[in-house]
């Protein structure tokens, strides 16, 4: 009988989030785009339009905000499509399960288990 030899869990490593390695963003915040929430990232840039077109009409910060928050559904609807999305927290900003922050969970590499790079976080993860 040949056994399998499996890696050891790296639930408790500073870098485990929900079953993914986050050590390139530990590493390098922000650094990456494409891990990021296409989403989030277009949401984002839309954002920053309204805010230079409200700066270039003149409009205060009530009448900018009624604005974008009368434009926002309908940007959202536009906007708001992934093939990978998946309804799950709903406190969460786009409600997407794959969500973390503005990072896209399925974009980063899965955790392998105990690695070279693997540090112990000092209180019990809670993510997964």
């Amino acid at each position: 009988m040949s056994g399998v030899v499996r890696a050891l869990p790296g639930r408790q490593c500073r870098y485990f989030v929900r079953g993914r390695c986050f050590l390139s963003e530990h590493q390098n915040p922000g650094l990456d785009q494409k891990v990021r929430c296409g989403v989030f990232l277009r949401l984002c840039e839309a954002f920053d339009e309204h805010v230079q077109r409200a700066d270039a009409f003149g409009l205060d910060e009530t009448s900018a905000a009624r604005i974008w928050n009368e434009r926002f559904p309908l940007l959202l609807g536009r906007e708001g499509c992934c093939r990978d999305y998946q309804p799950g927290d709903s406190d969460a900003f786009l409600g997407c399960v794959h969500a973390e922050g503005d990072i896209c969970l399925r974009a980063m590499p899965p955790c392998p288990g105990r690695c070279p790079h693997y540090v112990l976080f000092r209180e019990p993860s809670t993510n997964g």
